[in-house]
């Protein structure tokens, strides 16, 4: 990787693409960080990687992570149903495995309509509960049978949210701070909840002109509402890939991909709580990117042949000028090859 490459993938912000970008890559060459465009347009403060951001599906990492803990404590077996802790609540016999690695055959619908900025706009204060946010999705019959294909939804995980409550018998938020945030020291990296507000400083976000830094993180749940910066994201992913985590055979879990069809074409590139991509040259990709109105951030690495080991690792922060409707929009693409030499 060329500084070079990295700073024109970040770009010169603010434009129609994003109003601030940052992007931090740690690798055997050392540590290349750029950044552009301001973390708040109206005071102009700079981009800088003490920042909270929402993290969207990155919190699928966490919630991942977090039950296969519960999994190397004995408390869950991963290929035993859902319903063995959640009875009734699905149509189809799913594994808990088949929950972190999207082929548990939900339908990829909501009455929460993520995707649609005017709805947003009209709800983003709303307070929503789990149940709210997977309603249509366990109501409707399965998009396929668990286990013979792969579809990413939100809702297996804000199920798999429900599950950790169920078998601790606490809030999937407090198990995730107890078991993660804590023992690594992420001082600003939070679970809010309903509170709509983020701790200062932050990335300012926007979505079509309009200021939506502040909206309930329920309308996420556990697929999407956690905040953090890219410094505590950093020292995240570098525990998750040596170990300090979760124990090597959770983690090997983690980078499991199911050798079945991607719904929407090609073959699966989830595993629980990591997605995979081969960049030109060759080789793997293993991260998770999240995106919500206003924000957009993600963690990806490049792990030893034989090993875990992080070779090469990337963390990055985006404020978009558009949600959008992909998960991995251009200038995260452009990031991530850049970092990784394609």
């Amino acid at each position: 990787m060329s500084a070079t490459d990295l700073a024109a993938a970040v770009g010169d912000r603010p434009d129609g693409e994003a109003a601030a970008v940052l992007a931090r890559v740690t690798g055997p060459d050392g540590t290349t960080e750029r950044g552009s465009g301001a973390a708040d347009p109206a005071t102009g403060r700079p981009v800088g990687p003490d920042l909270v951001f929402r993290i969207g599906g990155v919190t699928k990492t966490f919630v991942a992570a977090t039950v296969l803990g519960l999994a190397a404590e004995g408390l869950i077996d991963p290929d035993e149903p859902v319903a063995a802790h959640l009875p009734g609540v699905l149509r189809a016999p799913a594994t808990v495995r088949q929950l972190l690695d999207h082929t548990a055959g939900l339908a990829d619908e909501s009455d929460v309509r993520y995707n649609d900025t005017g709805w947003f706009l009209r709800h983003r204060f709303d307070t929503f509960t789990p149940e709210q946010l997977v309603a249509r999705a366990v109501r409707l019959p399965p998009a396929f049978e668990p286990g013979t294909a792969q579809q990413i939804t939100r809702a297996g995980y804000v199920l798999a949210g429900m599950l950790i409550e169920q078998v601790t018998g606490n809030p999937y938020a407090a198990e995730i701070r107890s078991r993660i945030l804590r023992p690594l020291g992420l001082r600003r990296t939070f679970l809010p909840g309903a509170d709509p507000a983020l701790p200062e400083p932050c990335l300012r976000g926007t979505d079509e002109g309009i200021d939506v830094t502040e909206h309930s993180p329920s309308i996420h749940g556990a697929a999407g509402e956690m905040l953090s910066t890219v410094d505590d994201l950093d020292r995240f992913l570098t525990a998750l890939l040596v170990g300090e985590v979760i124990p090597e055979k959770e983690l090997r879990q983690m980078f499991r991909v199911p050798r079945v069809p991607y719904l929407g074409g090609g073959e699966a590139f989830c595993g629980a709580g990591l997605d995979s991509v081969v960049v030109p040259g060759g080789d793997t990709v293993w991260g998770m990117a999240g995106i919500v109105h206003g924000h957009l951030g993600g963690i990806a690495a490049t792990v030893a042949p034989g090993t875990r080991e992080p070779v090469r690792r990337l963390v990055y922060m985006v404020a978009p000028t558009v949600r959008g409707r992909l998960r991995v929009p251009p200038v995260a693409q452009r990031i991530i090859l850049a970092a990784f030499g394609g």
